[in-house]
């Protein structure tokens, strides 16, 4: 009897098992892809509109274009026909598009008028193989604009009204491409920027843990200045010692005149490699540190913002990036930035802790430290050599900035009181008050020397 019952209760157990995991493995299939409100799958052709917001996010399902037009951000998604694609699809996706991608166009309404434009690549199984994302002038290209989808095959009751221009004739062409693998891991990255500057981010991953990071930089393309010349036709010449009645007609020539660069040294530019980033973690898998190293001629270049780290990273929230343009990058000269390694220590809550930059014989030649309170940073020392450095803030209870100050070797150089958009600013020499400048929405308003009680004006 008592064997009866533990066979009993093994089939039991068993069964439980087999139910959980009926239950758990549609949880552990789900595509890699964005669950949308309103559920089911979207047609080829068919349009759907949600209330979104600044970020494109989809936020609730609504049932007509002119419904959804009305809240601040809109969204509409629509997956394309695969017969359609030959001529809507943006010039700058054709080499990453493959037969068997199922492509998705997202387009980010503010107040009515479109603000932003998404692509999406799927593979059979769901998962994003790309997403691109700019302003509509970034993917037109030599293509002409696309038409909003939305309003040629919105419901009857929407039908007339007017469509608006899809592309502003003077809007900067700016915009991202990021490839992904099989798995849906992020492996290669372009930037576009609004200077027609690009940035390239190859990936590196054991697993789905990112290692490594290489970001390339390709200049913007050299500028070239066009100048009107005049020359006169053949015949038209003017003969000696006579006068010609009226005004000659005189034919304009364009001339191209390249900028700073003779015709024959001008060269396109290429990409570069500029900085390769190596990430560590702790055994629990979150991100501990990102080593830096700037390679030659990326020095100008210098900034502390990281490219996406990836989903394997678990701190839960983006680097937490102190607002000002206090890094250690700050306080060394750009010119000696070459091939050292910068190495950022980070916490569990995504904040950068320190700052400590090694030259190539892996020497520290300078070190800056964070202290946070929650997400504000309180203060940042920095020390390289003989020079030693101290930047104190203050914030009201809104957490916005009410004090700046900025003290070498223990000595007030700088303070920055700010009220609103006005800000306060006082220079000090040897500890002593000597210039008061008032500034107004960035804008300098006045400026006064203040002089010693002993000494006259200088």
């Amino acid at each position: 009897m008592g064997i009866g019952n533990q066979e009993i209760g093994s089939m039991g157990r068993k069964l439980i098992l087999l139910l959980l995991c009926i239950l758990l493995f549609p949880v552990f299939t789900l595509p890699a892809q964005d669950l949308l409100p309103g559920g089911g799958e979207i047609h080829p052709g068919e349009i759907r509109w949600y209330r979104s917001n600044s970020s494109g996010m989809a936020l609730e399902l609504i049932p007509s274009r002119l419904a959804a037009l009305r809240y601040e951000y809109a969204l509409s998604v629509q997956t394309i026909n695969s017969r359609e694609l030959p001529g809507i699809l943006p010039e700058i996706l054709l080499p990453y598009f493959e037969n068997f991608h199922r492509v998705e166009l997202r387009l980010l309404y503010k107040e009515g008028t479109e603000n932003r434009r998404q692509w999406i690549f799927r593979d059979p199984r769901g998962i994003t193989r790309l997403a691109a994302s700019g302003n509509a002038v970034f993917f037109a290209g030599d293509n002409q604009p696309i038409n909003d989808a939305a309003a040629e095959n919105a419901e009857a009751e929407d039908s007339d009204e007017e469509i608006p221009e899809e592309i502003p004739k003077k809007e900067n062409r700016s915009g991202f491409i990021e490839i992904r693998d099989s798995e849906g891991i992020p492996v290669r990255e372009f930037q576009y920027d609004a200077d027609l500057s690009e940035w390239e981010y190859r990936y590196f991953h054991r697993g789905s843990a990112l290692l490594r990071t290489e970001i390339w930089f390709k200049e913007a393309p050299v500028e070239t200045v066009y100048i009107e010349e005049e020359s006169t036709e053949p015949g038209d010449e003017e003969p000696e010692g006579e006068e010609l009645e009226g005004e000659q007609e005189t034919a304009l020539e364009i001339v191209p005149l390249p900028v700073d660069t003779p015709q024959e040294e001008r060269k396109e530019p290429v990409f570069v490699l500029a900085f390769t980033d190596y990430y560590r973690y702790t055994r629990s898998g979150s991100l501990r540190a990102i080593d830096r190293t700037i390679h030659e001629g990326a020095a100008d270049k210098v900034r502390v913002g990281f490219p996406g780290i990836g989903p394997s990273v678990s701190t839960g929230i983006e680097l937490a990036i102190y607002g000002g343009s206090y890094t250690a990058s700050h306080f060394i000269d750009a010119g000696s930035l070459k091939e050292v390694t910068i190495s950022y220590s980070i916490d569990n809550r995504g904040r950068i802790l320190s700052e400590i930059v090694r030259n190539e014989d892996g020497k520290v030649i300078g070190e800056l430290r964070n202290v946070w309170t929650d997400d504000r940073i309180q203060s940042i020392t920095w020390k390289a050599g003989d020079d030693e450095r101290l930047i104190e803030f203050e914030y009201d209870r809104a957490g916005n900035p009410t004090v700046e100050r900025n003290l070498r070797k223990g000595v007030l150089e700088r303070s920055v009181t700010i009220e609103g958009n006005t800000e306060t600013e006082e220079i000090y020499m040897n500890g002593r008050l000597v210039l008061r400048a008032h500034w107004e929405n960035g804008l300098k308003i006045s400026e006064e020397r203040i002089f010693s009680s002993g000494g006259g004006p200088r």
